[in-house]
């Protein structure tokens, strides 16, 4: 399973960081339109759980409305766009407080989820793009390191000091010390960032306060992803990455972290 795991990541870094790294964003939209299908496909099995089809025509449906959307983005959209993901992940963050297990929701009440899914998935992947054409690869990349490097100093300090538990209702194996451990990994990540002259001109302060605030909502991502997989009584959100489970599995923390990174770098004043 760790061999399994390890070639899936190599692979799947290659691919992204490759297509990424291209100066032509239109490999960028094709990348995130591969991944956009087979997150809300995922999505609308955990969701309303119906037979294949429906999934697959309801996921290529949203991809061509995102393709068809794109000329139509301007600035002043992804900002406020990414001002809306912010509240609606403030609102699930609240939420996910009071969340007790029911695994027998209302039809209306996945619906209402699928629909608020679909919403951060648009939400996502435009303010990605528009970080690839506004700024480049490697301001895109960043926004992504932060949420490889928290996820790791989260993995590594919470195995190591792990005691109290951060939602035992939702996912168990989360804990505190891992939160913080990632939030450390990510303070020292941006610094040394910053020192390569990497700053797109934001100051320190400004780039330190953005990572930190996008490493802290993207726990809220993974959390909210662990609430439908429970609900829906299934472990991982799909099989398209072995070792790794689904699209969603793997993306589900940049969900949350790219509205927020976003609209920092707007009020920060520098798109």
């Amino acid at each position: 399973m760790l061999k399994q795991r390890i070639i899936t990541a190599v692979i799947l870094a290659l691919v992204v960081v490759g297509c990424i790294l291209q100066e032509d964003t239109q490999w960028t939209r094709i990348l995130f339109a591969v991944g956009l299908f087979a997150a809300t496909r995922e999505l609308i099995i955990l969701t309303l759980m119906p037979t294949p089809l429906p999934c697959v025509v309801g996921a290529a449906a949203f991809v061509l409305l995102y393709w068809w959307s794109w000329p139509l983005i301007s600035p002043p959209f992804v900002y406020l766009q990414s001002l809306a993901g912010v509240a609606i992940w403030a609102l699930i963050t609240i939420g996910l407080f009071f969340y007790r297990h029911s695994g027998n929701w209302p039809l209306l009440a996945r619906v209402l989820l699928l629909g608020i899914g679909l919403n951060l998935l648009w939400i996502c992947i435009h303010a990605l793009v528009y970080l690839h054409a506004q700024f480049g690869g490697e301001m895109l990349l960043f926004l992504l390191s932060l949420v490889w490097v928290a996820d790791i100093g989260a993995y590594f300090s919470g195995r190591k000091f792990g005691r109290r538990k951060l939602a035992p209702a939702i996912s168990p194996g989360k804990t505190l010390e891992g939160v913080i451990g990632g939030l450390c990994a990510n303070l020292v990540w941006i610094v040394v960032i910053y020192q390569f002259d990497m700053g797109w001109g934001l100051t320190l302060v400004q780039i330190l306060a953005i990572g930190i605030l996008t490493s802290l909502v993207s726990v809220a991502g993974d959390l909210f992803e662990s609430v439908l997989k429970r609900e829906a009584g299934v472990k991982d959100s799909g099989k398209s990455l072995p070792g790794h489970g689904g699209v969603l599995d793997r993306i589900d923390s940049v969900i949350a972290a790219a509205p927020v990174f976003v609209s920092g770098i707007f009020l920060a004043g520098q798109m």
